[in-house]
């Protein structure tokens, strides 16, 4: 597997030296077909997802109609798992356990429907080019590298079916030495025709738990009780890794803390790093610096403790906490 994975690596790097550069236009619209297709087309087959040494595979049936999105994908080993979708809404069930619901941006994550929703952000932070075409459950599909501009995020690699624009294959890689750090890849694939239903509906429901709702976002009615030091706090952020953006500011409560901590949420469009602060007695740091594809970095400033974490590289997680400092 390894030999393979770096052989893999090498012709990525020999083919992106010839690789054809696409314009910003011919971009948006592989990545505007890559939504909708992940979106409104009915497709069916089994993926593999690879991180670390870790191989897990999923069943997947998606149907669209009328009515929206539907979706059933289900794990295949390890823990049981079952994710069922209607339109922006994922239900996870689990063995004997209580169902929960996952946000809109997890659902959007999902493969094959892994592209962002605003393609202007991946384009300031990546430029596209056209490897050569490979072969992935079947299928012919143009392969994509998503060069980045700088050394503070991953390249991927997109194999895409040209006639859908259906993605087939995601691969991110490191930022050095160009090794797979995680993968998914469709090994069966039907794609188009007629969906039955009952392929779309929850096996493990029946012996669920009743359904956990998420939590109402926090508001004048609804915000956690927050210590006295966070509520007071001011934070000056300057400097901070070029294409990211603010997504979302909340306060959350952590198990194993004490009080809640402030968590802001950044993007670039493809990759997403949390940034969170909190007292610096509020509990212990249990995260490794890197855990699989995540690396984890925290300082602690005047008594506050800033913790980053993201599928980043490790020096991109460092510059998030060091642009924090407080007023």
């Amino acid at each position: 597997m390894k030999l393979r994975f770096g052989l893999c690596s090498l012709l990525l790097v020999v083919s992106a030296q010839a690789a054809e550069l696409l314009t910003a236009s011919e971009s948006v619209n592989l990545l505007h077909r890559m939504g909708m297709a992940a979106r409104s087309l009915n497709y069916s087959g089994v993926y593999v997802y690879q991180h670390a040494e870790m191989l897990e595979t999923f069943r997947l049936v998606h149907a669209f109609d009328a009515s929206g999105e539907q979706e059933r994908r289900e794990s295949l080993d390890g823990l049981r798992r079952e994710f069922v979708r209607t339109n922006d809404q994922i239900v996870c069930y689990l063995p004997d356990s209580k169902p929960f619901v996952l946000d809109r941006r997890a659902a959007n994550k999902f493969f094959p429907g892994v592209m962002p929703d605003q393609a202007a952000d991946v384009l300031s932070s990546y430029a596209f080019k056209r490897l050569d075409t490979e072969r992935v459950a079947g299928y012919d599909c143009q392969s994509i590298l998503m060069e980045p501009r700088d050394k503070l995020r991953h390249p991927h690699k997109l194999c895409v079916e040209p006639s859908s624009g259906l993605l087939l294959k995601t691969t991110m890689y490191s930022t050095g030495r160009r090794e797979p750090l995680e993968q998914f890849a469709f090994t069966q694939l039907e794609i188009g025709g007629q969906i039955n239903k009952q392929l779309l509906k929850s096996v493990l429901a029946s012996k669920a738990l009743p359904l956990e709702m998420p939590a109402t976002p926090a508001g004048p009615r609804t915000a956690p009780v927050v210590s006295p030091e966070l509520s007071t706090a001011q934070f000056v952020v300057d400097n901070l890794p070029g294409g990211f953006r603010l997504v979302t500011e909340t306060r959350s409560q952590i198990p194993g803390k004490s009080a809640p901590v402030l968590h802001y949420l950044y993007s670039d469009g493809m990759a997403t790093v949390s940034v969170f602060i909190e007292p610096a007695g509020n509990g212990p740091v249990s995260l490794p610096l890197t855990q699989g594809t995540v690396n984890f970095f925290s300082r602690q400033i005047d008594g506050w403790r800033i913790t980053a974490l993201g599928e980043v590289p490790l020096r991109t997680v460092q510059l998030f906490t060091q642009a924090y400092s407080q007023r």
